[in-house]
C-alpha cells in the first residue's frame, strides 16, 4: 500500500502544480476576441440549468451530435471511449446486463434486485433497468457524461455518475435526412429523420433506424453464428408552444431487438482438454439455441413555463420493457445444461418538478422527484443428460421487486465577486423496496441442492433514508480559465439477490454511499483554439454492494470500504481550420480498503484454499489503472467537395472481472484503432470506415459457472469490421 500512497500524492501534486502554472501563465494568452471559435459557447445542463461548459464546476464531457456522426458512433457503448475513466463491459448477457463503470465504480446488474451505480437518462428521463441501455444514438443533439456522485440534482440518486442523452428538439432543423450503411458480416443499417413545423406553434419530429448484421462468433458445427444484430429503434416527438412562455413536448421512443447474442463462450469446460476447438476466441459450438427477444418503449411529457425570473419544469414519464432469452451455457455439443431460460419484465412511472431562477447574485434550483418501479423475473435452469442425472430436472426461480422512491432536492449558487462563486446543494431521499423470491427444484431429486442451488423462499422489505449534500467553490483565475473544488455524495439503497442463489445468506446487501472530493481546471487558450479540462478526485466508497458469480449460484454482499483516486484530462485543439486533435487520458487507483469476506469463484478455490478470502488492497472490478484516447481529423477542400479523414486510438490497461483479481478472470491491456474517410459534397456525404483496424482480440467479460460444468466463460469484443456510409440532408 506504500506504493499506492506514493502514487496518490504524486497525482495530486501533479494536478495542483499544473493548475497553478497554467492559470498563472494564462494571464498572457487566455484573452480572446469576441468573434473567436464558437466552441467557447458549448452549453451543458449537467446541473439541470443551462451554463457554459467552461464554467460548469464539475467533470462533464459533452459530445455533440455532429461529433457522434463524425466518429461513427452507434450506441451508448461506443461513447465510452470519448470520456476519461468511463468503461462498459459485455456483462454476462451483453446488451441485457452491460456493466458500466465510471471512475472505477460499477455494479454487476444481472438480477432485478440490484440497481446500477450509473444513471442513464434520455431527455432527462431515467431509463431504468440495463436492458434499456443499448439502443441507437438516433437523432441526438448531444450526450453529457458526468463523472462522480450526482446525489443533489438528478432525479434518481446516482453514486458513480450520469450519462444523459439529449435528443434534438421537435422544432430543431426542419427538414429530412437519411443514412445508409453497409459492411462486412452482411451489415446493413438505415436511418431516416423528418422534422417539420406545422405552424408557428406546433412542430413534430420523427426518427427511425434499423440495423442487422450476421454474427461474428463462428459456429463450428454449421449452426447459427452468434453475436448478430436485428435492432429497430424509433423516436417521435411533438412540441406545442401556445405562448412564448409556455411549451409542451411529448415524446415516444422504443426499440425491438431480435438479435442472436453470443452471451459468452466456454473458456474452460469439464471433461474437455485445455485447447478444445470452441475455446478459440470468437468461436462457439452450442447444440441448444441462443435467443433473445427484447422490447422497450417509453413515453414522456415535458411541460415548461419560463419568465425572465423563473423557469418551472415538469417531466412525467412511463416506461415498460421486457426480454425473453435462452442460452446454452456450455456452448458445446454436450448437454450439461438442457435449458437456461430467463426473462425480466419491468414497468416504471416517474414525475419530476423543478423550479429554477435567480435574483441579483443568487441563483437557485428546487425540485421534487417520485419514482415507482415494478420488476418481475422468471428463470428456468435445466440439467442435461450428459450430467448423468436422468429426466433433465429443472430449477425455477421466480421473483419480483417493487421500488418506490421520493426525493426533495435543492441548490443555491451565489456570486461572492465577479470571479468567485459558491454553490451548495442538498437532497433528501426515501426509498422503499419490497422483494419476493422463490427458488424451487420441482423434480424433487435434490441434485440442485447438491450443486449449490437449494430450495428457498425469501421476502424482504427495506426503507432507506438519506441526505446527500454537495458544495462547490469556483474561481475565474483569468478570462477563459476557471478552477473549482467540489464535494459531493451519492447514495444507493438496499439491494436483493433475486437470482440463482446458493443460500439465504447472500440475498441482501445494505445501502452504499460514495463521498467524493474533486478539484479541477477548465480553460480555453490559443485564441480559443484549445480547450483543456483537468480534474483530480478522491472518493471514499462505503459498504459497496458486491455481486459475484461464484460457480454455485450468485452471492450478494457488502465490502467494508473502498477508495478511488485519480487524475483525468481532456484536450481539444484546432491546429488549423482543417486539422483538429482531441483526446483524453486518465490515471486511476481504485481498490478495496476493507473486504475480508470476499467470495472466491469455485474454480479458483483450489489455489486459494478457501471459499472466501481477504480482498483488501485488490483492484475494484472494471477499474483500469490507465485509459487513453486520441483522435485526429483533417479536411481538404477539393474541386468536387471536401475530403475528410479521421483516425482514433483507444487504449485500456488491464481490468479484473471479479474482486479476488484472479488471473483467470481478467482482461489484459488492449488498444483499438478506428479509421474513417470520405467525401462531402453539398448535402451529400459518402464515407468508408473500419473499426478495430488491427483485428485485436480482447475480452469484455469472464465468470465462473462450475456448478454447470463451465469453469470459466469468456466474452469478446467485435473483431475488425468495415464498410461504407452514405448520408444526405434535405
Amino acid at each position: 500500500m506504500t506504493n499506492f500512497g506514493y502514487r496518490r500524492r504524486w497525482k495530486w501534486a501533479l494536478l495542483v502544480s499544473a493548475t497553478i502554472e497554467l492559470a498563472a501563465s494564462g494571464t498572457a494568452w487566455a484573452q480572446a476576441p469576441a468573434d473567436a471559435d464558437m466552441r467557447a459557447d458549448i452549453t451543458v445542463t449537467a446541473r439541470k440549468v443551462p451554463e457554459p461548459l467552461l464554467k460548469a464546476p464539475l467533470a462533464v464531457t459533452s459530445i455533440s451530435g455532429d461529433s457522434i456522426v463524425a466518429a461513427g458512433l452507434q450506441t451508448i457503448t461506443d461513447l465510452t471511449r470519448m470520456a476519461p475513466n468511463v468503461d462498459i463491459s459485455g456483462g454476462i448477457a451483453g446488451q441485457l446486463q452491460g456493466q458500466i463503470s465510471i471512475r472505477g465504480i460499477s455494479t454487476l446488474v444481472r438480477n432485478i434486485g440490484l440497481e446500477t451505480g450509473v444513471g442513464i437518462y434520455v431527455d432527462d428521463v431515467y431509463v431504468g433497468r440495463p436492458e434499456n441501455f443499448v439502443q441507437h444514438l438516433l437523432d441526438v443533439d448531444r450526450v453529457e457524461i458526468v463523472r462522480g456522485p450526482q446525489g443533489t440534482e438528478y432525479g434518481k440518486n446516482t453514486i458513480a455518475g450520469v450519462v444523459n442523452v439529449q435528443t434534438k428538439q421537435p422544432d430543431a432543423d426542419p427538414g429530412a435526412s437519411i443514412r445508409l450503411d453497409a459492411g462486412n458480416y452482411d451489415y446493413r443499417r438505415g436511418e431516416a429523420v423528418l422534422g417539420t413545423r406545422l405552424n408557428e406553434r406546433l412542430s413534430v419530429r420523427g426518427a427511425v433506424a434499423y440495423a442487422r448484421q450476421d454474427g461474428f462468433y463462428k459456429h463450428l458445427s454449421g449452426g447459427k453464428d452468434a453475436g448478430s444484430t436485428d435492432l429497430l429503434t424509433w423516436r417521435l416527438s411533438a412540441k406545442y408552444a401556445p405562448t412564448d412562455q409556455l411549451s409542451f413536448i411529448a415524446r415516444w421512443e422504443g426499440l425491438r431487438d431480435r438479435g442472436t447474442p453470443a452471451f459468452f463462450q466456454a473458456d474452460a469446460l469439464a471433461g474437455y482438454p485445455a485447447d478444445f476447438p470452441s475455446r478459440e476466441p470468437l468461436h462457439i459450438n452450442n447444440n441448444r439455441p441462443n435467443r433473445l427477444h427484447r422490447d422497450s418503449q417509453g413515453i414522456s411529457m415535458r411541460t415548461e413555463w419560463a419568465s425572465d425570473a423563473i423557469t418551472l419544469t415538469a417531466i412525467t414519464a412511463y416506461r415498460d420493457s421486457s426480454y425473453h432469452a435462452s442460452l446454452d451455457d456450455d456452448q458445446e455439443q454436450v448437454d450439461f445444461v438442457s435449458a437456461d431460460n430467463f426473462s425480466d419484465d419491468s414497468h416504471f412511472f416517474s414525475q419530476e418538478l423543478r423550479l429554477a431562477g435567480g435574483t441579483g447574485k443568487l441563483r437557485y434550483l428546487l425540485g421534487a422527484y417520485y419514482f415507482d418501479q415494478m420488476v418481475r423475473t422468471d428463470r428456468g435452469l435445466g440439467l442435461g443428460a450428459d450430467t448423468g442425472v436422468p429426466g433433465e430436472p429443472m430449477l425455477t426461480t421466480k421473483g419480483s421487486v417493487k421500488t418506490e422512491s421520493g426525493a426533495l432536492f435543492g441548490r443555491l449558487d451565489y456570486e461572492l465577486t465577479d470571479r468567485l462563486s459558491l454553490s451548495a446543494g442538498l437532497r433528501y431521499t426515501r426509498e422503499k423496496k419490497r422483494a419476493h423470491f422463490v427458488q424451487d427444484d420441482a423434480s424433487g431429486t435434490g441434485i440442485f441442492t447438491y450443486l449449490g442451488f437449494p430450495n428457498l423462499t425469501f421476502d424482504g422489505r427495506s426503507t432507506d433514508d438519506d441526505l446527500s449534500p454537495s458544495a462547490t467553490i469556483s474561481y475565474e483565475v483569468v478570462p477563459d480559465a476557471n478552477v473549482y473544488a467540489r464535494f459531493s455524495r451519492g447514495f444507493k439503497s438496499a439491494a436483493y439477490n433475486v437470482d440463482l442463489a446458493s443460500s439465504l445468506g447472500g440475498l441482501t446487501a445494505s445501502p452504499e454511499k460514495a463521498t467524493s472530493y474533486e478539484v479541477g481546471l477548465k480553460m480555453l487558450t490559443l485564441d480559443r483554439r484549445m480547450r483543456l479540462n483537468l480534474a483530480a478526485f478522491h472518493t471514499d466508497y462505503d459498504r459497496l454492494q458486491v455481486s459475484q458469480v461464484l460457480g454455485s449460484g450468485l452471492a450478494l454482499t457488502n465490502a467494508g470500504r473502498a477508495q478511488v483516486e485519480g487524475v483525468e484530462g481532456e484536450l481539444s485543439l484546432q491546429l488549423t481550420s482543417r486539422l483538429q486533435l482531441e483526446g483524453n487520458a486518465a490515471i486511476l487507483d481504485a481498490h478495496y480498503k476493507r473486504f475480508d469476506n470476499c467470495g472466491v469463484p469455485a474454480s479458483v478455490i483450489p489455489s486459494v484454499g478457501s471459499p472466501s478470502t481477504d480482498c483488501t488492497g485488490n483492484d475494484l472490478v472494471l477499474a483500469p489503472h490507465f485509459t487513453g484516447y486520441g483522435a485526429v481529423s483533417y479536411e481538404v477542400p477539393v474541386r468536387i467537395g471536401t475530403i475528410f479523414v479521421r483516425a482514433d486510438v483507444d487504449h485500456r490497461s488491464t481490468v479484473y472481472f471479479e474482486p479476488t483479481n484472479s488471473d483467470a478472470f481478467k482482461a489484459g491491456p488492449r488498444t483499438l484503432v478506428n479509421l474513417r474517410f470520405g467525401l462531402r459534397r453539398g448535402q451529400w456525404d459518402i464515407a468508408a470506415w473500419v473499426q478495430n483496424l488491427t483485428d485485436r482480440i480482447y475480452k469484455t467479460y469472464a465468470d465462473d459457472r462450475s456448478g454447470l460444468g463451465v469453469y470459466r466463460t469468456a466474452a469478446y469484443g467485435p473483431p475488425r469490421t468495415y464498410g461504407v456510409s452514405l448520408s444526405a440532408t434535405f
